[in-house]
């Protein structure tokens, strides 16, 4: 049900009447405690600018905890101030003005107010999202989740959207960081929450060594995951031989050879046709700069032929190879089986 305005601002007002204005050290602060987790990932360059050069203009909400001051709002703020501390290599020795929240007021109603204050300046990533719902769900009924805190992080009812977010709170740490840069997506994140820690593991040696990022990404890793299904073992076992083949080779294929081998694994057929294809060029020693590919996959019926030139004698000439070249190679070339 609606509530009023007057309902709204008398609310307000009794809220503020239970919070005081005091000073507390940095060290004072439980900077590991994630009751409040409304900031997760890279802090913002002009966030940090703008303390550097001003400091906090408007105070964090904290609460008094068993271990420190809990930080309800105002953490992305107090991460940039510490960490411009620790790059000075000297500690904060003067107070620094906070806002502390009285006794009387709930863990819900402070969550609650956490929630729409960071809502009215930004949107959260998905990790922090995925950290809010399940927070939550230790603060509220089922019901308020669903109806309240689900629709102010746009997040849908739907059971996928719920198994994401459990997942991504039990990832590791380098994982939840790729997550909330955008280099891994959702969808991607739903295939990895089945994947044993040590697939995951090895997965993030691949993404360093080959620099995957988002639809790329989750192009391996489906293909992966379908190898692993097919097969009916582990995706550790294709992460592992991909591992080993580029301490071997190192990184000469590329991204591109990476998505070639795993598409061959996942269709012998292909890599068969490919051996054959290049075989028939060896074969009737095709003209030097024409270059011939087959359909994708080899999929289809259409063939292209390209070559490059400078002048035109090399045009000439790349027309003279082509008219030389016997039709009986092209057709056998572009035979099937």
């Amino acid at each position: 049900m609606l509530q009023s305005q007057d309902h709204i601002t008398v609310k307000k007002s009794l809220f503020m009447n239970d919070l005081m204005s005091d000073t507390c050290l940095l060290s004072a602060i439980d900077f590991a405690d994630r009751t409040f987790p409304f900031s997760y990932g890279l802090l913002p360059d002009s966030l940090s600018a703008s303390i550097a050069k001003v400091g906090l203009l408007q105070p964090p909400l904290l609460k008094a905890g068993e271990n420190g001051y809990k930080i309800v709002c105002g953490r992305r703020r107090l991460e940039v101030l510490r960490n411009q501390v620790l790059r000075q290599g000297c500690g904060r020795t003067s107070g620094l003005e906070v806002c502390l929240a009285s006794a009387k007021i709930s863990a819900q109603e402070l969550f609650r107010r956490a929630l729409w204050d960071n809502l009215a300046i930004r949107e959260f990533n998905p990790v922090e999202v995925a950290d809010i719902y399940t927070a939550a769900l230790s603060l509220f009924s089922r019901a308020e989740v669903e109806q309240e805190i689900m629709p102010a992080l746009k997040l849908p009812l739907r059971s996928r959207f719920q198994q994401r977010c459990q997942a991504l709170a039990g990832f590791s740490r380098e994982l939840r960081d790729l997550v909330a840069a955008g280099i891994v997506d959702g969808e991607t994140v739903d295939l990895l929450r089945e994947w044993p820690e040590a697939a995951q593991t090895i997965l993030l040696e691949i993404l360093a060594d080959f620099g995957l990022r988002r639809n790329k990404l989750r192009e391996v890793v489906s293909r992966m995951d379908d190898l692993a299904r097919r097969d009916r073992c582990s995706p550790l076992v294709f992460l592992q031989a991909v591992r080993k083949g580029v301490a071997a080779e190192g990184e000469s294929g590329g991204v591109e050879g990476l998505r070639q081998y795993l598409k061959t694994l996942l269709y012998p057929h292909l890599s068969a046709a490919q051996l054959e294809f290049a075989r028939r060029q060896a074969k009737f020693a095709w003209p030097a700069g024409l270059c011939l590919e087959p359909p994708p996959d080899f999929e289809g019926g259409r063939f292209r032929l390209s070559f490059t030139f400078t002048d035109a004698q090399e045009w000439a000439r790349a027309c003279d190879r082509l008219t030389a070249t016997a039709r009986e190679d092209i057709e056998e070339l572009c035979r099937r089986g």
